[in-house]
């Protein structure tokens, strides 16, 4: 089990990093007005995906959280 939790403390950063400059991308592609009007139904699914990717990240960050503290 400890094998387990430190493969994970060590992927969890990287998961996180990944899904952060994700979301830069569809910020960026979501604050152009453009978008909307070229392509409405990608503008809503960069939407869908930026909320996915605001709870992936909270759950990596508090499993992160929740596993130092257990090595502590």
């Amino acid at each position: 089990i400890f094998l387990h939790v430190g493969f994970e403390l060590d992927e969890l950063p990287q998961r996180i990093e990944s899904l952060e400059a994700e979301q830069r991308t569809l910020n960026d592609l979501v604050a152009r007005p453009e978008t909307y009007v070229e392509d409405p139904a990608g503008a809503a699914r960069a939407h869908a995906r930026i909320a996915e990717i605001d709870e992936a990240l909270t759950q990596a960050l508090e499993r992160w959280e929740a596993l130092e503290s257990a090595r502590s």
